[in-house]
């Protein structure tokens, strides 16, 4: 599958994602990005394949701002929706791909992704952006699925990889230059 299928698909389930995304995760993946990157009110934090805008929401009411980008316009256009609705006015949407982030280096507190990674085209390439962008002494978090074996997923949920071991995101963490890294398991199988 690649990107524009990628972006095709989220295109046409756009409405329905808050839907579908509750058989996967649900609102405590929020908390724990937020306790894994250590933020503060005083916080810029991009939340990168923002989506709905879950996590931005989520997040929002903790953290002075938030940079949401998204490759998918009308995964975007659901996110103002939500937003709106919440009455939050902190969160910036911006439309771009997930491994070429509109930012400025270094120019953010904490990078978050929210089950993000297993779509990118090129997941060293995403983290490595989402590295570039963070302050040092930042922090990068994601969550994302554990290596599986259900090829299903790439048909049905547009997936690209199958999760990813904690070998594998250490590679990642640390081909991108972050230290201090680590893994834990936080859903359900």
């Amino acid at each position: 599958m690649d990107s524009n299928q990628v972006r095709e698909f989220f295109e046409r389930v756009a409405g329905e994602w808050d839907q579908m995304h509750q058989s996967f995760y649900d609102e405590t993946v929020v908390d724990a990005l937020a306790e894994r990157a250590q933020l503060t009110e005083a916080s810029t934090v991009v939340d990168v394949g923002t989506g709905t805008g879950f996590v931005a929401g989520g997040l929002a009411p903790r953290v002075r701002r938030v940079i949401g980008v998204d490759s998918s316009p009308a995964m975007l256009a659901v996110a103002r929706d939500n937003l709106t609705g919440l009455g939050i006015g902190n969160v910036e949407l911006t439309e771009a791909p997930v491994d070429a982030l509109p930012l400025k280096d270094r120019s953010a507190d904490a990078a978050v992704a929210n089950m993000v990674l297993h779509h990118a085209p090129d997941p060293a390439a995403m983290i490595a952006e989402m590295a570039r962008v963070v302050r040092p002494g930042g922090t990068v978090v994601i969550s994302d699925c554990v290596e599986h074996d259900h090829e299903w997923m790439r048909t049905q949920q547009a997936d690209r990889w199958l999760g990813f071991s904690a070998e594998t995101i250490a590679e990642l963490f640390e081909r991108a230059g972050l230290t201090d890294h680590g893994y834990a398991e936080l859903g359900t199988t």
